[in-house]
């Protein structure tokens, strides 16, 4: 075999020709490109799936259980102690979501409809360890609605919510802003206003606690926290946030494969490059395939220099596309080149994205490819190794 391939090499190597030379400089820039393409492309998707993932952990707790009845104050501080108790489980509050409309400094006629949630403590994406008692109630704001809205650290903003069931009559309240964050997701940054429960339940009476949010040490072991909390609180739905997300994610995955099989038959147009350097090589090397022969080589030989030939050539493409692949993403990442304004932003989700090669991804890539040259190269060596040697020891 060690022969075969230095057979290989000398072919590809020894006094090649100017034909032979731009066919075979094609297909491996061809293979090249058509690699590293693919290794961006799936870069970008598995990037796109992690800073969706990312933002949603950050902005929702891992798990909710919601109560279909509502739960009650007095209820709530011993169903939360007994959720935290669980093992992997680092905080456990009550939490609700009113809808509501916000007014914009300098413009009340036009009203912003915002989000309120409304937890027991500050949520972890902000700097406040506890929310002030003292009135008025304190608010933290999304930093795109607080652009909308035209509101600060410091400003006071007005919030009508919901009657409450058989009133007409639209309650307000009056919040101060004490933080804007930015969680990089839009729907979090354009809509949401955490402010504290106690206040907004006192301020709206007809509301109830919707449920409790749960923060795990590990997020992606939603499944086995999931277990004991229906133990621990049978009475509780609990839901994570994959599950929430669910139909997101499977558009995502369902995008991914999509764009790897058509960046595949890109990869295979390129591999028919390798089949046309073969048979250059192929015709090229006549003679010489010819003396083998006649030395006692065997058609079976000669197809397995010429097929190792093609590999050579075709890997070659395959590992410069893929270390160009691996360069580039690095590159575009440190540099945030995929950011969004907030206007895309809104229909990404997300206001930047990350290049992120996964092994596994990468594994595929090199496989696939590599799998195509070695199709493209085996089938123009068969038809070498079928010829008469004799026949090629007659060309010129």
């Amino acid at each position: 075999m060690m022969l075969d391939f230095e057979l290989a090499v000398r072919f590809l190597k020894k006094r090649a020709g100017l034909l032979l030379r731009g066919t075979a400089l094609a297909a491996l820039v061809g293979i090249a490109l058509a690699t590293m393409a693919l290794i961006i492309t799936l870069a970008l998707m598995a990037g796109y799936s992690q800073a969706i993932a990312g933002a949603l952990q950050q902005g929702n707790a891992h798990l909710v259980g919601f109560a279909p009845a509502g739960l009650e104050q007095e209820d709530v501080g011993e169903i939360s102690r007994s959720i935290a108790a669980i093992d992997g489980v680092t905080r456990a509050e009550a939490v609700t979501y009113v809808a509501g409309l916000a007014e914009v400094k300098g413009d009340p006629n036009r009203p912003q409809p915002v989000v309120l949630k409304a937890l027991a403590g500050p949520p972890g994406f902000t700097d406040l360890e506890a929310w002030p008692e003292t009135p008025p109630i304190r608010a933290a704001v999304g930093a795109g609605l607080a652009g909308r809205l035209g509101v600060g650290v410091g400003d006071s903003l007005l919030v009508q919510l919901p009657p409450a069931p058989g009133s007409w009559v639209l309650p307000s309240v009056t919040l101060e802003v004490i933080e804007i964050f930015s969680l990089s997701f839009s729907e979090f940054d354009n809509r949401w206003i955490v402010v504290p429960l106690d206040a907004v339940l006192e301020a709206a009476p007809g509301l109830s606690i919707a449920g409790i949010e749960v923060e795990l040490a590990d997020p992606l072991a939603v499944e086995t926290a999931r277990e004991a909390l229906e133990v621990a609180q049978p009475d509780l739905m609990f839901t994570d946030w994959r599950e929430m997300n669910r139909s997101l994610f499977a558009a995502l995955r369902w995008q991914t494969v999509s764009l790897f099989v058509v960046l595949t038959l890109v990869v295979a147009v390129a591999s028919f490059q390798v089949s046309s350097a073969l048979i250059v090589l192929a015709i090229d090397k006549r003679r010489t395939a010819g003396m083998l022969q006649a030395l006692g080589a065997t058609g079976g030989r000669i197809w397995r220099i010429l097929t190792i030939a093609g590999m050579v050539l075709g890997g070659a493409g395959v590992v410069i596309g893929a270390s160009l692949g691996v360069a580039v993403c690095a590159a575009l990442t440190a540099t945030r080149a995929i950011r969004f304004p907030e206007h895309l932003a809104r229909v990404y989700l997300v206001d930047h994205v990350s290049f992120v090669v996964t092994p596994l991804h990468l594994v595929a890539v090199v496989g696939v490819c590599f799998g195509l040259v070695v199709c493209a190269s085996a089938w123009p060596a068969l038809q070498s190794a079928r010829r008469d040697p004799a026949a090629a020891l007659r060309a010129v």
